[in-house]
């Protein structure tokens, strides 16, 4: 068991307190570069953090990182900033933080707006995409056989957004951010390996906003309706035109969705 270590962050704005947590590769200061100036303009206070070993924040010496320590890291650097209870924003697996630092600790989270959440776990159980779960296994198995990055990610992102993929090879501007971040994959729980209890998730009394592109594939499609159907105060939206990273490349349209579903849900004065 290990314990959990105050995160570097991104803070802009002053007014209630919004945690941002980016995805599986990029740091918040690419992943959230469209939304905390306008946050921070609409009167929030904006904290994007880094997950451990991500951006400026350390490692660790945890040999395994899973969700659950992310979720605690995330927690403890709130708290330490005097920023609970928190909106929660994530994207792909920083939804799964968010997630998992809801169920464990509702009361410091006032509302997740979660954007594609990974949950490939709960695919396994069905049959028309339980094909679609065992190729993101096996393709982890091959990248730990030492397959090359230029080969296993683009599969691997392919599963999630085929024309995310296309953006994503050595010659990409983010190659070097890939890199650096690949063994870090190989650390954390995946989302094909984290399995949040689905009788918590519905019992869990948090307001949620979960977000899908329409452009990503099918069954990413479809744990994002899933979820949003789950959570007893869950609504699900789509982004038309997006994809995975509608967050960045449709960021007029997912601001207006997080900025109108956070305004729903402000704190009493």
């Amino acid at each position: 068991m290990h314990d959990p270590i105050e995160l570097a962050a991104i803070e802009r704005g002053a007014g209630t307190p919004v945690g941002l947590v980016h995805g599986g590769v990029f740091h918040s200061g690419p992943a959230w570069a469209r939304s905390i100036g306008v946050l921070a303009e609409e009167g929030f206070r904006a904290i994007a953090v880094d997950r451990r070993g991500h951006g400026r924040s350390e490692a660790g010496d945890a040999d395994r990182i899973s969700v659950h320590l992310h979720a605690d890291d995330l927690r403890l650097t709130l708290e330490l900033r005097d920023a609970t209870p928190a909106h929660l924003v994530g994207v792909s697996y920083g939804c799964l933080v968010c997630i998992e630092m809801a169920l464990c600790w509702p009361e410091r989270v006032l509302s997740m707006t979660l954007m594609e959440p990974p949950l490939m776990s709960w695919a396994e159980d069905e049959p028309d995409f339980k094909p679609w779960y065992d190729r993101f296994v096996e393709t982890k198995k091959e990248a730990e056989k030492g397959r090359p990055l230029e080969e296993w990610v683009p599969d691997w992102l392919r599963l999630i957004d085929s024309g995310m993929a296309k953006d994503i090879d050595p010659q990409s501007p983010y190659w070097s951010i890939i890199e650096r971040q690949a063994p870090l994959i190989f650390k954390e729980e995946a989302g094909w390996e984290y399995r949040p209890d689905r009788a918590r998730i519905s019992d869990l009394q948090v307001p949620a906003l979960v977000i899908n592109g329409d452009q990503s594939e099918p069954p990413m499609q479809f744990l994002g309706e899933q979820l949003g159907e789950m959570l007893p105060q869950g609504t699900h939206a789509r982004i038309l035109g997006g994809g995975h990273d509608a967050h960045a490349k449709k960021s007029i349209e997912f601001n207006a969705l997080m900025l109108g579903f956070l305004a729903g849900h402000e704190p009493e004065s």
